[in-house]
């Protein structure tokens, strides 16, 4: 009796690698010159980890900006990496409420739900990205990132190993690529 060959099904996310995209470094979100200023500061301390500072810059921030999804985005991130990951997941379901096209929310969202091994929620949060055909490379960053660990939850190493190829490409000395190096070894892809 012939033995099925095993086929591997397409790659999450397989309409954008199959279309044309471009990864850009231009800003998507402008702000008041003051607003700039406080994220020029609270920025480096989230990514430093001084998050109790960082939330304060940003809570500023929104109290002169109050409905703008990066400042809500940063202020939940400062909250999560305190520690308060109820309140962080909590501010980025409203933002994604109210801003349903913003990836950030739309990304964080769907790694939450795969964590909680709910698959088919974060199938549908990721999808609607894969029409769109311009990243800031941060998006770009936080989609990838997305993506693999969806294909690695999900046991489709050669998905991931694609995503991470194809992110690798515009950003080629991001820190985050050694992280994801170092599980796609550990889980043999």
């Amino acid at each position: 009796m012939p033995r099925k060959r095993k086929t591997s099904s397409p790659p999450i996310g397989v309409e954008l690698l199959q279309a044309t995209f471009t990864v850009t470094n231009q800003q998507k979100i402008y702000h008041t010159p003051e607003v700039e200023r406080i994220m020029e500061e609270a920025m480096p301390l989230l990514r430093a980890e001084k998050c109790a500072q960082a939330e304060k810059l940003f809570r500023r921030a929104i109290t002169l900006e109050p409905l703008q999804p990066d400042l809500l985005n940063n202020l939940a991130s400062s909250l999560t990496l305190q520690g308060r990951e109820a309140d962080g997941m909590r501010l980025i379901e409203t933002v994604h409420i109210l801003f349903p096209d913003y990836l950030f929310a739309r990304t964080s969202l769907a790694v939450l739900a795969m964590r909680a091994d709910n698959y088919e929620r974060a199938s549908e949060l990721l999808a609607p990205l894969f029409s769109r055909r311009e990243f800031h490379i941060s998006e770009f960053n936080a989609l990838c990132s997305a993506l693999i660990e969806f294909s690695i939850f999900t046991k489709h190493y050669h998905s991931a190993r694609i995503w991470f190829e194809t992110w690798s490409n515009p950003d080629p000395k991001n820190p985050k690529l050694d992280f994801y190096r170092k599980l796609l070894q550990k889980v043999g892809a």
